[in-house]
């Protein structure tokens, strides 16, 4: 992988942000010229772009938090979007969320004396956040040792509807710097014990969206990460092993297209349609360049790669609207079929045409002891994932379950306690291949809401896929936001 100094780093960052907006500044200046200031479909300046009551990719942002919005009918406070619990957190925030409203009081830096504010209504909105874990193996691999990741994500968003007067358009940019050792890899597991490991300066998400049909209609392109977008739950990120946060493992180790940052990401254009309040509709086509999934800093679209990954899913939000009163769910059933050229298994000396897989997953509140507009108690959750082509796919089978309660102790009433259960089938195709199951349970502990402390265990049966003893990791997890 190529790293670059931090300076440098930090030098294409801006100088590509910069030249981005130079361009899209002229280009589309005529079409500025058309777009009257206000409008029946116009934002005031000191709202978000996204607060359509239609939208059902954003939580409304009105002046105050949207966690602090007031229910007449119960006279308790209304729960975010499933999806956009973390607005404030580059690292956890999914696609979708990046204009969700946040406060000062999510992060570190609070509103560094209103200028977060005052940027923030003038178009301009940045965010960052640091994670890190240290984990060991208590039983398992050749020997003992122990496990450092750290990572400091950086973001910014450009509204151009209040840079530009062009309404619906926006700019993301982010980027990550990662330290530590791999942990994972010296295990030889298939299930990473904490998100990608990567060291050094890698760019993250560039992408330039635009929302149409009043924010029914959401398009972007650019430089995406396909896992950010398809077959997620907002659950997952309650986890600390990437073997289900933020997606099931097998869609990224059956095709790497599917990755996203850290290490890499993929050229791609994706849309999110909300056909109804409760349904939505996305779909995907990515790049297949393997160096740009393992780097996030290669730009080529073709360097021995061929064809796209093509990803569909639609989705049901149940009782996420802002008036809805029921217990929170979301049920998502998607596909995805690549044209790339796969190497086959074993030894990986052949190679054949295609591969393609289903994915089926969903989470449901099922106690909620303190009522409507309220997010302590019970959560389920199940996923699946099959890929028919074993010859190339080194995890054709995935399975997963788990819980997640909020606020077991009367007095730690955002604190999270999590178990999971995931399965991964190993390809009949690779010798001595034995199914790889882990067990994960965490208490998430958050002492402000800037900060949780996950401290994680996780065991893992077979970790190779193979007929290898058990392991088991036992960690710390931190997150701050900034």
């Amino acid at each position: 992988m190529t790293n670059y100094p931090a300076c440098g780093y930090l030098g294409l960052t801006l100088v590509a942000a910069s030249f981005t907006l130079f361009v899209l500044g002229a280009a589309l200046w005529g079409f500025e010229q058309q777009v009257p200031d206000k409008s029946p479909q116009s934002t005031p300046a000191n709202e978000s772009p996204s607060a359509s009551p239609s939208s059902q990719t954003q939580a409304p942002a009105p002046a105050s938090s949207p966690s602090q919005t007031q229910n007449p009918s119960t006279g308790t406070t209304q729960q975010r979007k499933l999806n956009c619990r973390h607005p404030a957190n580059p690292n956890t925030r999914r696609y979708g969320c990046k204009d969700e409203h946040f406060d000062k009081d999510e992060t570190l830096t609070s509103d560094w004396d209103r200028l977060r504010e005052k940027v923030r209504n003038f178009g301009i909105t940045p965010t960052a956040s640091y994670y890190s874990a240290l984990q060991t193996n208590v039983t398992g691999g050749p020997h003992q040792m122990w496990g450092y990741v750290g990572q400091l994500t950086t973001a910014v968003d450009f509204n151009f509807e209040k840079l530009l007067k062009i309404q619906g358009m926006s700019l993301y940019v982010s980027d990550l710097w990662g330290t530590g050792s791999n942990l994972t890899a010296n295990l030889g597991s298939v299930f990473p014990v904490n998100p990608e490991y990567a060291v050094g300066a890698y760019l993250g998400e560039m992408y330039l969206q635009q929302k149409f049909l009043n924010g029914d209609l959401t398009l972007a392109a650019g430089r995406l990460g396909a896992n950010y977008t398809f077959a997620g739950l907002p659950v997952f990120v309650n986890y600390v092993s990437s073997g289900i946060n933020s997606a099931p493992e097998s869609l990224v180790a059956n095709d790497l297209s599917f990755v996203g940052p850290p290490p890499g990401l993929e050229w791609g254009a994706q849309a999110i349609y909300n056909i109804t309040p409760v349904v939505q509709a996305a779909a995907g086509i990515f790049n297949t360049n393997a160096n740009s999934a393992n780097n996030g800093n290669v730009f080529p679209l073709q360097q021995g790669n061929k064809g796209a990954l093509v990803t569909a899913q639609l989705s049901y939000l149940g009782n996420q609207g802002p008036k809805d009163e029921g217990m929170q769910g979301q049920y998502t059933a998607g596909f995805f079929v690549d044209s790339n050229a796969f190497a086959t298994l074993p030894l990986r000396n052949v190679s054949t045409d295609g591969n393609s897989g289903v994915f089926v997953l969903g989470q449901q509140m099922v106690y909620r002891p303190d009522g409507p507009g309220t997010t302590k108690g019970l959560t389920i959750w199940g996923a699946g994932t099959y890929s028919s082509k074993q010859s190339v796919s080194s995890m054709p089978v995935f399975g997963g379950v788990g819980c997640s309660y909020e606020g077991l102790f009367k007095q730690r009433r955002k604190d999270i306690v999590s178990v999971a259960w995931i399965y991964g089938k190993t390809s009949t195709f690779i010798p001595g291949a034995v199914a790889a199951k882990m067990l994960e349970a965490n208490y998430q502990w958050q002492p402000t809401r800037y900060i949780t402390v996950i401290p994680d265990f996780q065991y893992i049966w077979h970790p190779t896929g193979t007929e290898d003893a058990g392991a088991a990791v036992l960690g710390v997890q931190i997150n701050v936001t900034f």
